[in-house]
């Protein structure tokens, strides 16, 4: 069993690489072992989630520490992450518990088409899954929760622990925490709390501190023992205090701790502790009490003390509440409430040009080493807003891009802000940055436009410009102003110079995207190609697979190729490969593949990969791409409000983009029901979403609504609309004037469409001849493509037209349109015969209308009667949980049941067992 310790991830001086050694730090004292220690350093007594709640001095971190040390001897896998040092951010949080459950991302941060690789939901998701797979104990330990702070990562532990992962624990320590967060796990049980009073220490535990210690240990009479334990209460503080002072001959019946325990210390400290102090010492302390970590070398610099060395050793000799900083080898900090009185006593007596001196002294020490996160603090607590700002720009790029820390990034940028109103524009240029991967994009726009973009009199090698023009480009088309995205990015490719192939590539993606939403093909495989090329440059597997997705959507969008899905399945499992199954890019991959085997008539396929990605179109993607989910999604539903594919459910994925979405959804699901002869929910459908003058001469009230791909969905609508109806002269003059442009574009799956609604609508007003020539045009462009599924979603009017008819009366000429044709008269005879059956069959299945379960269906239905868990069932066929669900409520919705015993009943009392 391997045994990994970590702490946060911290960060090389002034480079910000994380290090690769991830100990927990070794606790400078010797820690006593109480009760409470003993009983949670057995991985038996650890619940799900133990909650560790007590103000400070309580020995929060020895407690974690310590138990961290012995769960380790035991062979168990620990992280020791600490939140309350360095630069907390959850980025660092989740990379730490990627890097202990072996389910890192690839390319974290990196940019590409408008938004991060890796966004945090799906990461969490990853985090989630590899829980799940856990074949061996794991003990998450987090120091420092902030519940203001730290909210993101407060919904990761009660993911995580509500999933009851017996192989997973989590142990989380914090000062307070509101009855609010964690509150659905802690009602659900499976927690356990600790407070003050298992924290506190007892006689024996007080006895043996001082006997221990590993400098001037103190034997303890009773009374002495007694005496402690009253002032102190078993807070642990005040009880290491003690032993300080006692060091100093302290009589421990002198000290009086009253009630107030902070207020009682600094009294302690300041009577009898410093006062037994070298005078030298006590100056020192007081001299670096705003620092907030140190090390000899700055302590020297700072003070000017060339006997900083020897005094920071005795400190360290004497356990004068001083520590190791988390993760900085040779680097020490101070017990927060000790620092806090120095802090109060050094305000007290030096003045501010004094205390800025000294810290200027620090922080020109902190940038000439390197140690820049130092520097930048300090910086801000002097207020020199031209040296935080050039620091803070020296970091942005690894901060934001590299390290995705751009919550930390957000907020240190806007605390500059307070004392520089024009920082410098790299750490602006990597603040937009940051607020466009949150998905900020509104607030990101407005803080690019007022910043400067170049007139004439610039220098044309003007990097920053033409970076913050590229970064324009982006912004514009997540906001979906797509017209003007794309102007600005051919721009701005016309003038690229390529020495940043990754910029080229997503400013390339920009315009080829929007020449599909804009329905421009040509443009569009122009802008992809020249994106291909400069990712090849690159050298980006993530990007990469974002351009194999990008150019399966052209492909699909226009539908000129034939629908084969080797390509992208290829692509798939390359990044598969090399970014592991669990990236995110490969859901949206899916997507495309979806929308392909729909064409096809594959539709179990379609049903799974749209499934997997619909479970990431919220996080992972953009406008366009989950448009294509969307499309799949509701051509599969079969009009329940049960079905996982129902608007319902889709509306939370739609709401998350522009209204160009929700638009072409709810114009899609009217065509859909009307396709499925669901003529009257239509129509109220269209009046509840208000679609009626949209159908008319109204146009939307947002730009984006007069896009190729809006203006096409909306106009698919109207037709729909007409023929429900029953206007069809509207529909077929409607039609008309459609097919002309259409048959002479590249759109094939549009040209189909078109031909298979004039199909309908010619059969309806009883010109079947006219009919016949339509759909035999169709077949025609259809069948080179493996175009089927429209003619299957048509096959209530195809059906009369050709299965009664013999095949030599169709006009057919080449092998490739006869194969076509003799599969699709196969298919719907085939849909024919079942549904004939049907009827015939209900005797032998208890007078019960039981629609046939698919083959995916039965194959689970197997597994069911094994006994297999739906994670079971997903890890043998190699699918989602989510799809496997799906799955299962589809046959249960068959077999009219609810549960899985029901099933079982049902499935061998009407034969499907055993097939």
């Amino acid at each position: 069993m391997s045994n990994l310790a970590a702490t946060r991830t911290t960060t090389d001086a002034g480079t910000g690489v994380a290090n690769d050694q991830q100990d927990a730090p070794a606790l400078h004292l010797k820690p006593v072992c109480t009760r409470t220690i003993r009983r949670f350093s057995r991985l038996d007594a650890l619940p799900p989630l133990l909650l560790v709640v007590a103000p400070t001095g309580y020995g929060k971190t020895v407690f974690l520490s310590t138990i961290a040390e012995h769960l380790r001897r035991c062979g168990c896998r620990t992280l020791v992450h600490t939140l309350d040092e360095g630069e907390p951010d959850f980025s660092t949080a989740l990379l730490s518990i990627e890097q202990l459950l072996g389910c890192v991302s690839m390319d974290i941060g990196m940019m590409f088409c408008g938004g991060p690789m890796i966004e945090s939901d799906s990461r969490i998701d990853n985090i989630l899954q590899a829980a799940g797979r856990l074949e061996e104990d794991v003990v998450v330990l987090l120091d420092g929760f902030d519940a203001s702070r730290d909210t993101e990562l407060g919904n990761l532990v009660e993911h995580l622990a509500l999933s009851r992962l017996t192989r997973l624990r989590i142990v989380l320590t914090t000062t307070e925490l509101p009855a609010e967060i964690l509150h659905r796990v802690r009602l659900q049980g499976g927690t356990k709390e600790l407070g003050p009073a298992e924290l506190s220490m007892g006689s024996e535990e007080i006895r043996e501190l001082f006997a221990t210690a590993q400098v001037n240990p103190v034997q303890l009479t009773a009374d002495q023992v007694a005496a402690i334990e009253a002032q102190t209460e078993g807070w642990p503080a005040a009880v290491r205090l003690m032993h300080v002072a006692m060091s100093s001959n302290v009589d421990p019946g002198a000290l009086r701790i009253g009630d107030g325990f902070e207020t009682s210390l600094t009294d302690t400290l300041s009577r009898k502790v410093l006062a037994a102090l070298d005078p030298a010492i006590t100056r020192f302390l007081f001299e670096i009490a705003d620092l907030e970590t140190f090390n000899a070398e700055l302590c020297a610099h700072m003070t000017g003390n060339s006997r900083a060395g020897e005094i920071l050793a005795e400190l360290i000799r004497l356990n004068l509440m001083i520590f190791p900083a988390t993760g900085r080898p040779g680097w020490y900090r101070l017990h927060n409430l000790f620092r806090d009185f120095l802090r109060r006593e050094s305000h007290a007596a030096r003045d501010e040009r004094e205390r800025n001196a000294l810290l200027a002294r620090a922080l020109d020490w902190c940038r000439r080493n390197g140690h820049l996160h130092d520097a930048f603090e300090l910086a801000l607590g002097i207020r020199d807003g031209r040296q935080a700002s050039e620091l803070l720009a020296a970091r942005a790029q690894r901060l934001v891009r590299d390290q995705g820390q751009i919550y930390y990034y957000i907020t240190a940028y806007e605390r500059l802000l307070e004392i520089e109103a024009f920082p410098a524009d790299e750490a602006q240029y990597w603040y937009v940055w940051a607020m466009v991967f949150a998905r900020q994009y509104e607030k990101a726009y407005r803080v690019l436009a007022a910043m400067r973009h170049g007139n004439a009199t610039d220098a044309p090698d003007d990097r920053m410009l033409r970076h913050k023009q590229a970064l324009l480009s982006t912004i514009l088309f997540s906001l979906d102003r797509v017209a003007e995205a794309r102007t600005r990015g051919e721009r701005w490719l016309e003038s690229d110079d390529g020495l940043e192939p990754f910029e080229t590539s997503g400013v390339a993606c920009v315009v080829g995207t929007s020449g599909v939403a804009e329905l421009d093909f040509q443009a569009a495989r122009r802008g992809i190609q020249l994106a291909r090329n400069a990712m090849s440059r690159a050298g980006s597997e993530y990007g990469l697979a974002w351009i194999s997705c990008l150019e399966a959507l052209v492909d699909v969008e226009e539908g000129d190729t034939p629908f084969d899905v080797s390509p992208l399945k290829e692509a798939i499992e390359r990044a598969r490969r090399t970014l592991g199954p669990l990236a995110p890019i490969i859901s949206t991959m899916d997507i495309m593949a979806a929308r392909i085997a729909l064409e096809r008539g594959e539709l179990d396929e379609a049903r799974e990969r749209v499934l997997h990605g619909l479970s990431q179109a919220k996080q992972h993607g953009f406008v366009d791409t989950t448009k294509v989910a969307l499309d799949v999604a509701i051509r599969l539903w079969d009009g329940c409000q049960d079905s996982v594919f129902a608007p319902r459910h889709l509306d939370a994925v739609a709401t998350s983009f522009p209204p160009r979405l929700q638009l072409i959804l709810n114009c899609a699901v009217l065509v859909r029901l009307v396709r499925l002869g669901l003529t009257q929910q239509a129509l109220d459908w269209a009046r509840r979403q208000d679609l009626e003058g949209l159908l008319g001469t109204r146009p939307p009230a947002f730009p984006a609504g007069q896009l190729g791909s809006a203006r096409r969905a909306r106009l698919d609508a109207r037709l729909a609309w007409l023929v429900a109806q029953r206007d069809f002269g509207a529909a077929l003059a409607l039609v008309e004037t459609e097919l002309q442009p259409a048959l002479k574009s590249t759109c094939a799956t549009w040209k189909v469409h078109l031909l298979l609604n004039r199909v309908q609508i010619l059969s309806c007003i009883g010109q079947a001849a006219q009919a016949g020539k339509s759909l035999l045009r169709a077949i025609g462009i259809a069948a080179p493509r493996h175009l089927r599924q429209p003619f299957i979603e048509f096959a209530d009017v195809i059906r009369p037209l050709i299965v009664t008819d013999d095949r030599k009366q169709w006009p057919l000429v080449t092998e490739v349109e006869l194969s076509f044709f003799a599969e699709l008269k196969q298919r719907l005879s085939t849909t024919r015969e079942l549904d004939r059956s049907a009827g015939a069959n209900e005797p032998a299945r208890e007078n019960v209308d039981l629609e046939t379960p698919t083959a995916r269906e039965l194959e689970l239905l197997g597994y069911l009667d094994g006994g297999l868990s739906n994670q079971d069932i997903a890890d043998r066929l190699g699918l989602t949980v989510g799809t496997v669900k799906w799955h299962l409520h589809n046959l249960f919705t068959k077999l009219g049941v609810r549960n899985r015993s029901a099933a079982l009943f049902k499935a061998k009392r009407v034969g499907l067992l055993g097939r």
